[in-house]
């Protein structure tokens, strides 16, 4: 089976002992093989598709080949010409994988270097270079070939695997991980930008490209692997739902049930349904929540206090809660307040319960509710200050 580079690995989380060279706390949570899906509706359907109904499919935005999501570097003109000719001497192709969204549209899993060269050769973005057996055809543009071999590759049948909704996301990606071993396994977080491209996607990438972001993280976020992405989306969700705005297509308001990653899924989708007036309003806060604490804790921003002089990495846990503290805070009022804001935030960091719910979460987020409760009553004592 040709490789994409698309394959899976456990979830990106943080631990909270140890610092990484990437600034972040990295987790070791591993993901119980044994876990048993309840009542889980999983369908994966094995579709036929003519090479020109996916290019028609593709240039009215239907289907997904998202650059983030396939990591390797593009073929070259060698690999594109013969894969062109395998399909002109009528040669069957590895399965592709593709994953259905619930808005219709189909997300590559395995088979996106193959599908580019498809519609870029139908493009006649190039020609034929190279070839041994039909040696005729080279230097031919699509368009160059004889009408017969031109609906010969546009009559070519593909077979794939099509994962459909509801298929949870927990299981999409398991079902991912089986189908494409070995190569740089993808992260969840990876895959959620393959699943949910829209406004969700692009927000996240404002956010981690912002100045506001990288000053008050001192840089210290590493974009790759989308770790940046994952920090910025987990606190989007906790704020959301912390403020009882996260809510399902019918307006249901969406519970976090100690799932991070269908929770974050869900989070996507709902920025995805959102306007853009709602989404600019989300960056535009996120970003002064930035700023916010920079003024206040400078580069000591989202850690915990320094040790023997030592400043500690950023931590997931407060990075969330700390950012929602700030979210509808003024930059002003953090100015005027600076003093004040800042005992505070310190007398939080110094509580013995809070250190101990950073301790045992290890990066799933379980504690998010308290510490948020526990932020609620810093909020108010300021206010009364």
């Amino acid at each position: 089976m040709e490789k994409d580079g698309n394959t899976f690995e456990p979830e990106l989380e943080f631990e909270i002992e140890e610092e990484k060279e990437d600034g972040l706390i990295n987790a070791s949570r591993e993901e119980d093989l044994q876990e048993v899906y309840p009542n889980a509706d999983i369908k994966v359907d094995r579709d036929q598709y003519p090479i020109f109904q996916l290019y028609r499919k593709f240039d009215k935005q239907q289907i997904i080949l998202d650059p983030d999501f396939q990591r390797e570097d593009v073929w070259g003109l060698k690999q594109k010409s013969e894969l062109i000719e395998t399909v002109l001497m009528g040669i069957p192709l590895p399965i592709f994988y593709l994953s259905e969204r619930k808005d219709g549209k189909l997300v590559v899993v395995d088979g996106r270097q193959r599908l580019t060269t498809f519609f870029s050769y139908l493009n006649d973005e190039f020609k034929l270079s190279n070839l041994k057996i039909l040696s005729k055809i080279n230097d031919k543009k699509f368009s160059e070939l004889d009408p017969i071999l031109q609906a010969n590759l546009e009559d070519f049948q593909i077979i794939a695997q099509v994962i459909k909704p509801p298929t949870p996301d927990r299981i999409k990606f398991d079902i991912f991980d089986r189908v494409n071993r070995g190569g740089t396994p993808l992260n969840n977080q990876e895959m959620r930008n393959a699943l949910y491209q829209g406004k969700a996607t692009s927000l996240l990438k404002l956010i981690a490209d912002s100045e506001e972001f990288k000053l008050a993280t001192v840089n210290s976020i590493k974009p790759s692997r989308m770790k940046d992405r994952y920090l910025i989306l987990r606190t989007i969700a906790f704020y959301l739902w912390n403020n009882g705005l996260l809510k399902d297509a019918n307006g249901e308001e969406i519970l976090y049930k100690n799932d991070i990653d269908e929770f974050l899924g869900k989070t996507m989708e709902y920025l995805n349904r959102c306007s853009e007036e709602d989404v600019e309003k989300i960056k535009i806060s996120f970003l002064k929540s930035m700023k916010n604490n920079y003024v206040v804790m400078k580069e000591n921003s989202f850690r915990r206090l320094q040790i023997n002089g030592r400043r500690q990495p950023i931590n997931m846990i407060l990075f969330e809660s700390l950012t929602i503290f700030m979210w509808d805070l003024s930059v002003e009022y953090c100015i005027e307040n600076k003093k004040v804001i800042f005992d505070k935030i310190n007398e939080f960091l110094s509580n013995e319960d809070l250190n101990l719910l950073l301790t045992v979460d290890r990066g799933r987020g379980l504690v998010v509710p308290t510490i948020l409760s526990m932020i609620n009553e810093m909020k108010e004592e300021i206010a009364n200050a």
